[in-house]
C-alpha cells in the first residue's frame, strides 16, 4: 500500500477556507435576524405564557431577569470573536391600524457584546381589540 501524499496547495487552500468560515460567523449570524420557525405554536415557560411583559418597542428583547432592550434593523456590524449568548424573548408588536395590536414572542438568544439576536420558536402571540401599550 502506498500513501498518498497531501499537496502544500491542498492544505493551504483548506487552513483558508476554515479561517474564513470561522471569521465570517459573526456577519452571517446577523445577516438575517427575523429568522424564525412559526409552526410551533408552543407555551415552554409558565412564567410568560399569554404575559409578554412590559412591551416599550415595536421589536425588543426580553431577558431571563426581565431586563428589555430595544432591537433595531440597523446595527453597528461590530466584530464579536467569541459571543456571550444571554436567553431570553425577541418580542414583536404590531399595531393593526384600528386602535389594536399584536405581540409575538419568539424564544431567543442575544450577544451581550455585538447585539446579535438569534431568534427560535415562536411561543405565544397576544392580540389585544385595544393596544394597551405606549409605544
Amino acid at each position: 500500500m502506498k500513501t498518498q501524499k497531501t499537496r502544500k496547495f491542498g492544505k493551504a487552500v483548506v487552513a483558508g477556507l476554515a479561517a474564513f468560515m470561522m471569521l465570517a460567523e459573526p456577519f452571517t449570524a446577523s445577516a438575517c435576524p427575523a429568522e424564525h420557525h412559526a409552526d410551533a405554536v408552543e407555551c415552554a415557560v409558565e412564567e410568560h405564557c399569554g404575559v409578554e411583559g412590559e412591551v416599550l418597542y415595536e421589536a425588543q428583547f426580553l431577558d431571563e431577569d426581565g431586563n428589555v432592550y430595544p432591537v433595531s434593523a440597523i446595527s453597528p456590524h461590530v466584530f464579536c470573536i467569541s459571543h456571550r449568548k444571554v436567553d431570553g424573548y425577541y418580542q414583536t408588536h404590531v399595531s393593526d391600524g384600528k386602535g389594536g395590536c399584536t405581540v409575538k414572542s419568539y424564544k431567543g438568544v442575544k450577544c451581550v457584546i455585538c447585539d446579535t439576536i438569534w431568534v427560535g420558536d415562536l411561543v405565544d402571540i397576544s392580540t389585544y381589540a385595544k393596544c394597551p401599550h405606549d409605544i
